[in-house]
């Protein structure tokens, strides 16, 4: 027997586990148009009967979402990165329409990268917000998973916010993650560069790397943190990035205790994954900022896990002044640097 519209609202309003299947239902209808698979190939010399030929290679996969009518998609650079200067990105729809992509640029700073398709009109994806996640919203992961099933979805919560870590990429390789979303939507090889979405359809991440000790551990980087890449790109036509030029450990409780420091938040001045403290010639070195240096304030915004140097730093222009409040020993010093321009990776 069909029912009403009258009736099927009733029926989710007094059963609120088909009321989240609903809309569970809705949002990924809602997001699979824009999104799309990468296949990853490169063509190289091969020696066949004695002869060198061309030859296409695939590389690798991945995910990516389409963020412009006019063919702009975003993905992880580690995406990309499969293969060399001459690869190819082979973008396929839902619908099975297919394109050949340009790359556009590479994040120098974070695991991100735009690619381009030249047509016009195309679906795209809303973007959400993601500084206002917490803990247990309900999200759900598409992506390309194992580079065959294209399109799958995977269904869970946010796990935990503003992580930092390494963790694995599909490449095996670790990451250095800062300020990550964790969740238990199970993120497989191939869903890199796609979207982590909400019960609205609404992008919030963006599909990164997972823990491979642990089940149902992965990572996306907040939308957020992606914004000034795609304002970038629209705005430019690459991506630009201020730069500090420094390496650092966010300050909580544990670290605190751990290294004696005398405070228990900020950005503690360290070497860290076989970057110097301090890079040579950067507005750091050039503000006298030394190894071992508590970074407090910038501009008089406090730095915490929730409120990292790299998010801070990021809301700048290259050749803007800042001033850092810094505690060095048991003194407190403030000290004025010339943010420049991120080298591309």
């Amino acid at each position: 027997m069909a029912s009403w519209p009258g009736q099927v609202m009733a029926a989710t309003q007094s059963n609120p586990a088909l009321a989240e299947q609903q809309a569970t239902i809705t949002a990924i209808k809602k997001a699979l148009p824009a999104i799309v698979s990468i296949t990853v190939s490169e063509t190289t010399k091969q020696k066949i009967d004695g002869q060198l030929v061309n030859q296409k290679i695939r590389r690798g996969s991945g995910t990516g979402f389409i963020i412009s009518s006019d063919g702009l998609i975003l993905t992880n650079r580690h995406v990309v990165n499969q293969a060399g200067d001459k690869g190819e990105y082979r973008i396929r729809f839902q619908s099975g329409k297919s394109y050949y992509a340009q790359l556009i640029d590479k994040d120098p700073l974070n695991d991100l990268a735009i690619l381009k398709i030249f047509d016009k009109n195309l679906p795209t994806i809303q973007l959400g917000n993601s500084q206002d996640l917490v803990m247990g919203t309900t999200v759900i992961a598409i992506g390309n998973a194992l580079g065959r099933y294209q399109n799958s979805a995977t269904k869970g919560i946010v796990s935990g916010i503003g992580r930092n870590l390494s963790a694995s990429n599909d490449n095996g390789q670790d990451e250095l993650l800062t300020n990550v979303i964790q969740t238990d939507a199970q993120i497989n090889p191939g869903n890199s560069g796609g979207p982590l979405i909400d019960l609205n359809g609404r992008v919030v991440g963006i599909n990164v790397a997972r823990d491979a000790s642990g089940g149902s551990i992965g990572f996306a980087i907040p939308i957020d943190d992606a914004k000034p890449v795609i304002d970038s790109v629209k705005k430019l036509g690459r991506i630009v990035r201020p730069r500090l030029g420094v390496s650092y450990l966010t300050i909580n409780d544990d670290l605190a205790l751990e290294k004696d420091l005398p405070v228990n938040q900020g950005a503690l001045i360290s070497a860290n994954n076989d970057q110097p403290a301090v890079i040579a010639g950067s507005p750091a070195e050039r503000a006298g900022i030394l190894p071992g240096d508590i970074i407090l304030e910038i501009n008089a915004q406090k730095l915490n896990e929730q409120n990292s140097l790299l998010q801070i730093i990021q809301k700048y222009q290259p050749n803007q002044k800042i001033g850092l409040k810094i505690q060095r020993g048991d003194k407190k010093i403030i000290v004025q640097a010339t943010l420049d321009e991120f080298p591309n990776r």
